[in-house]
């Protein structure tokens, strides 16, 4: 078993806070009205509950519930389409011109062709997994306080507990951050909320800032680069989330913070990370520790034997996996033959291009129907439960694929757009670039090749269905308006325009009835 921080789904702590959940699913009253019971028994008389909730905080990104595949936190919430990262690929992947899902479930066709509204079920299966996130991370941040372990009598783990309280304020500023990303403004709490408070609306702005702040503030207390064990974050994970939080700040906020991502990209860069030789072994089940593992910066741990959920990247290589790969390609999974590209995204690779991972045989490029058991655009191989040597996983149902968050390929493309960006050094950029171009079997490129253009398509090709297209082409402008179409965007064969307001996600409607502190983004 790979040792995710040893978790188990049956931690005490986050059991509880399943249980007092409301089925109404609001964001509030996520933790336990008795907070005693868990924070002065637990863990006073188990020291080592420290160390185990914090497991189930990273497993929140991995799995439903605290048992079974089929359990969920969140009471009323599908454990499938309503885990965290299945429903965070969904909302950026699908909603662009990378991935296509041909299933006709509720909510799916629409946020295909940019047609969702506010009672869309996946949108609001994200809002929830942030809030409950957040909610169960701040709890654990305020029974961690050093004051409280001097009153357990546990000074002496104050200087372990600080780093595990550090991380925990990363996965916090994360799920800010992908609030920030896909809704702009959002309901806020922190250690510091009151039970039974609810959350207050914070803007786009503010939530940036807070961001910004909480990593800057626990750098200190994170363990060094590359010396933690694996699956849990080190200085190098808050570089990289401040480095994305300044690639997008003009999107965001409008200030320029180019130069401040280059300085986090060249914190990880000089960090000891490396391109590993073969791109595809990124995305095999033993990517822990075969030769790619080098690239990771922050991955979100997969285990088919214990860590099984239907969702994060076992949602990803089943659906990419389709029916006729039987016996043609080795996926490790059954399949659930329901995900393929869009030819836009195909189009953009040379010849030869090592990363052009795509199943093409009886396939048609040109995606005239959407939601069909047949007429499906090529297939995506890039991602599979199949190790190195050609071993199957530990089961066929749930993967061993580690979903790579952040890698060392995706700071050197932030470093040459943000040095395209702010006039910054464009020599050094190209040799990031020609790196990653090296690896794929194509030639080097020259600083008059290296335009945003470029940039935003070699993103495409090197990290096409890791979770950032949405993000990249709203950077980029390309997201809605006319600069850019794609089949099926706006719900049209050719594609056609959609209104600037769906930079955003709507905020559900049934949080806005409960909560009179939100306010709907505009547009909707």
């Amino acid at each position: 078993m790979k040792n995710i921080l040893k978790i188990t789904k049956y931690v005490a702590f986050a059991a509880v806070l399943a249980l007092t959940f409301p089925s109404c699913m609001g964001d509030l009253d996520v933790i336990p009205e008795d907070p005693s019971i868990i924070t002065d028994q637990i863990f006073k008389n188990n020291p080592e509950a420290y160390k185990q909730n914090l497991g189930k905080i990273y497993a929140g990104l991995s799995v439903s519930g605290p048992t079974d595949a089929g359990s969920s936190d969140i009471q009323g919430l599908d454990a499938g389409y309503g885990q965290y990262m299945r429903a965070f690929w969904v909302m950026q992947q699908i909603t662009t011109d990378e991935a296509l899902l041909h299933w006709g479930d509720a909510g799916i066709p629409e946020l295909v062709t940019g047609t969702w509204n506010a009672s869309n079920q996946f949108i609001r299966a994200m809002y929830l997994r942030i809030a409950y996130q957040t909610r169960v991370t701040s709890e654990y941040i305020n029974v961690t306080e050093a004051s409280k372990l001097n009153d357990r009598g546990q000074s002496n783990l104050i200087p372990e507990v600080s780093i595990y309280r550090a991380e925990a304020r990363f996965l916090r500023a994360l799920s800010y951050f992908h609030a920030i990303d896909l809704f702009g403004n959002f309901g806020f709490l922190d250690e510091n909320t009151v039970l039974g408070q609810m959350p207050v609306l914070k803007t786009r702005a503010e939530l940036f800032d807070y961001v910004e702040s909480e990593l800057l503030a626990i750098i200190p207390d994170l363990k060094e680069a590359r010396t933690n064990e694996y699956g849990r974050v080190d200085k190098a994970a808050a570089w990289m989330l401040l480095g994305k939080l300044y690639l997008n700040a003009q999107a965001w906020t409008g200030v320029d913070r180019s130069a401040d991502c280059i300085k986090m990209c060249e914190n990880i860069i000089n960090a000891g990370y490396a391109i590993g030789a073969n791109y595809n072994y990124l995305f095999l089940a033993d990517n822990d520790k075969n030769s790619s593992s080098s690239e990771y910066i922050f991955t979100i741990p997969q285990d088919g034997l214990h860590l099984q959920a239907y969702g994060c990247m076992t949602f990803v290589i089943q659906a990419q996996t389709l029916s006729d790969y039987a016996g043609t390609v080795a996926m490790g999974v059954g399949g659930w033959n329901g995900a393929t590209t869009r030819p836009e995204l195909y189009n953009k690779f040379a010849n030869g291009d090592k990363r052009a991972l795509f199943f093409t045989d009886g396939h048609s490029l040109d995606l005239t129907e959407l939601n069909s058991d047949t007429k499906f655009g090529y297939g995506i191989t890039k991602f599979r439960n199949v190790t190195v040597a050609g071993v199957n996983g530990s089961s066929d149902a749930f993967v061993d694929t580690d979903f790579p968050l952040f890698r060392l390929a995706d700071a050197y493309l932030m470093y040459a757009e943000a040095a395209v960006r702010s006039n910054g050094n464009k020599a050094q950029a190209v040799t990031y670039v020609n790196q990653l171009l090296s690896r794929a079997g194509l030639p080097n490129i020259t600083q008059g090749d290296l335009t945003l253009d470029f940039i935003l398509d070699e993103r495409a090709r090197e990290l096409y269905w890791e979770g950032w297209r949405r993000q990249d082409l709203i950077r980029f402008g390309k997201f809605t308006g006319e600069a850019y179409k794609w089949q099926w965007k706006g719900n049209t064969h050719d594609g056609t325009a959609i209104a600037d307001f769906r930079n955003l996600f709507p905020l559900p409607e049934d949080q806005l009835q409960m909560n009179k502190n939100l306010i709907q983004n505009p547009g909707y």
